[in-house]
C-alpha cells in the first residue's frame, strides 16, 4: 500500500592472498611505467647526437669574423727572424692607441723645438743635461713594466687553464658514463648540460667585455635585457643545445652556466637510486661527484679571474710613470731639436765648437733615447691590459670557440667509439 523500499544487494568477492600480492604488484608495474614514460618525454631531445653531420649553424659574418682570429695560432719560427717586422696583425703595434700617444709625443716635441728658436736666451740651455731628465725614469719604469707583465701572463695561462678543466670535466663525465654502460640519453643528457654550461659561460663573459660591468643602480634593470641578449646569443651560436622547458628555468638566474651543474649532480643521485650507476656508498659515485666539484670550482676560478682586477691604484700609478716618462722624453728631444734647427739657419754662435756632423748624430742618438724608447714601453704597457683581461681585448682572447668545437667533436667520436666496440660487447652496470 505504501512505497516499496529500494533494495540494496552487496556482493563479496573472496580473493586469496597471493591474488591480491599479484594485484598490487602489478599496480606499481603500471605505476612505474607511467612514471617511465613521463621521463621518458623529457629526454626525447637526447636521442639526437651533440652534433649532427646535416647541422648547419647560422653565426652572422661580423661575429664568425670576429671568433676566427685566435691569438695563440701562429708560426714561431718566424718570429726568430726579420720577418717578424711585416706580421703586424694581432701585434701590439696593430693598435691606434699606442700610435696616437706616439703623436702626440712628436707634436709636443716639435712645439718645444719651435719655442727653442724663438726664445732669445736659447744659448743658455744645456742639451747635455736634458738627455739626462728624459732618461732618469727609463730603468724604473721598465722594472715595474716586467713585473706587471708577468702578472698579466699567469693571470692569462690561468683563466685558460680553469675553461680547459671545465671542458675536461664534461670529458671525463662522458667517459665514466661509457665505462658504466649508461643508456644513450642519459649519457646524451649529461653531455649536453656540460656542454650548455661551457657555451653560456663564454658568451656571458664576452658580454660582460663589451658591455663592463655594470653598477649597482643599473644591474637590477638590465639583467632581464642581458638574459635576453644571452640566450639570443647562444641560438645563433649553437640552436638546438637546450630544451625549450630547460630554458625556461635557466632564464631566471643570472648565473645558469653554474647552476646547470647542480641538475648534473641531481641527475646523478637520480640514476644512482635508479641503479643505473653504483649505489651513494660506493667510491664511484664519489668519484663522478668530484667530476662535478671540479667543473664547477673551474667555472668560479674564471668569473674569479673575469672579474677580480688588479688593484686600480697600482694600474693607474703605473700607467701614469709610463706617460710621464713619455712627456719628459719628449720635452728633451725637443730641446736637441731645437738646438738643431738654430745651427741649421745659421745661429752658429750657439754651437760654435759643435760641427754638423755631431749634431745629427746627437740629434739621432736622443730620438732612439727619447722617442723609440718610450714608445716600446708604451707598446709593453698596451700588451700588459691586453693579457690581464683575456675575455675583453681581441688581440688576447682566449680562444674559446675554436675549445667549445674541439669539445663537441671529441664528445661526437667517444659516443660512436663507446656504442661499438669492437671486439666485445658494451658495458652495463644496470642488469636487466
Amino acid at each position: 500500500q505504501g512505497h516499496d523500499t529500494p533494495t540494496h544487494y552487496c556482493t563479496y568477492i573472496h580473493i586469496s592472498s597471493t591474488q591480491f600480492r599479484s594485484a598490487m604488484y602489478r599496480a606499481a608495474l603500471s605505476a612505474a611505467a607511467l612514471s617511465a614514460d613521463a621521463e621518458n618525454q623529457v629526454v626525447q631531445g637526447e636521442r639526437q647526437p651533440l652534433l649532427a653531420p646535416d647541422q648547419k649553424r647560422e653565426v652572422p659574418v661580423k661575429e664568425s669574423l670576429h671568433e676566427d682570429w685566435d691569438s695563440t695560432n701562429y708560426d714561431i719560427t718566424k718570429l726568430t727572424t726579420w720577418a717578424a717586422f711585416i706580421m703586424v696583425t694581432g701585434g701590439a703595434w696593430d693598435n691606434v692607441s699606442l700610435w696616437r700617444c706616439f703623436g702626440c709625443a712628436i707634436l709636443l716635441s716639435c712645439s718645444v723645438a719651435v719655442v727653442i728658436v724663438f726664445i732669445p736666451q736659447a744659448s743658455l740651455v744645456a742639451p747635455e743635461k736634458m738627455q739626462k731628465m728624459g732618461t732618469f725614469l727609463n730603468v724604473f719604469v721598465g722594472l715595474l713594466l716586467g713585473f706587471f707583465l708577468s702578472s698579466s701572463m699567469n693571470r692569462w695561462y690561468r683563466c685558460v687553464s680553469a675553461f680547459l678543466e671545465l671542458l675536461d670535466a664534461v670529458r671525463s663525465m662522458q667517459m665514466q658514463m661509457i665505462a658504466l654502460g649508461v643508456t644513450q640519453e642519459r649519457a646524451n643528457m649529461l653531455s649536453r648540460y656540460g656542454l650548455l654550461s661551457a657555451w653560456l659561460l663564454h658568451i656571458s663573459l664576452h658580454m660582460d667585455a663589451n658591455d663592463g660591468i655594470p653598477d649597482e643602480t643599473a644591474e637590477a634593470h638590465h639583467s632581464s635585457a642581458n638574459a635576453k641578449r644571452l640566450w639570443q646569443s647562444l641560438e645563433r651560436k649553437r640552436p638546438g643545445l637546450v630544451l625549450p622547458s630547460e630554458k625556461e628555468l635557466l632564464m631566471k638566474h643570472d648565473e645558469s652556466y653554474a647552476l646547470l651543474w647542480t641538475w648534473v649532480a641531481s641527475l646523478i643521485g637520480r640514476m644512482a637510486q635508479n641503479g643505473e650507476i653504483p649505489p651513494m656508498a660506493s667510491p664511484t659515485y664519489g668519484r663522478i661527484l668530484n667530476i662535478v666539484q671540479e667543473a664547477y670550482g673551474s667555472i668560479r676560478d674564471v668569473r674569479a679571474l673575469h672579474l677580480i682586477k688588479a688593484p686600480f691604484i697600482y694600474v693607474h700609478t703605473l700607467a701614469i710613470l709610463v706617460h710621464v716618462n713619455n712627456i719628459l722624453n719628449a720635452i728633451a728631444f725637443g730641446l736637441v731639436l731645437g738646438m738643431a734647427l738654430l745651427e741649421v739657419v745659421g745661429k752658429r754662435d750657439v754651437y760654435n765648437r759643435t760641427r754638423w756632423a755631431n749634431m745629427c748624430c746627437s740629434l739621432f742618438m736622443q730620438f732612439c733615447f727619447s722617442m723609440v724608447g718610450p714608445l716600446l714601453y708604451l707598446a709593453l704597457l698596451e700588451v700588459s691590459v691586453c693579457v690581464a683581461q683575456p675575455f675583453t681585448y681581441q688581440d688576447a682572447k682566449i680562444p674559446a670557440c675554436k675549445f667549445l668545437k674541439g669539445l663537441e667533436e671529441d664528445l661526437k667520436s667517444a659516443a660512436a667509439m663507446g656504442d661499438d666496440p669492437p671486439h666485445w660487447e658494451k658495458p652495463c652496470f644496470k642488469t636487466k
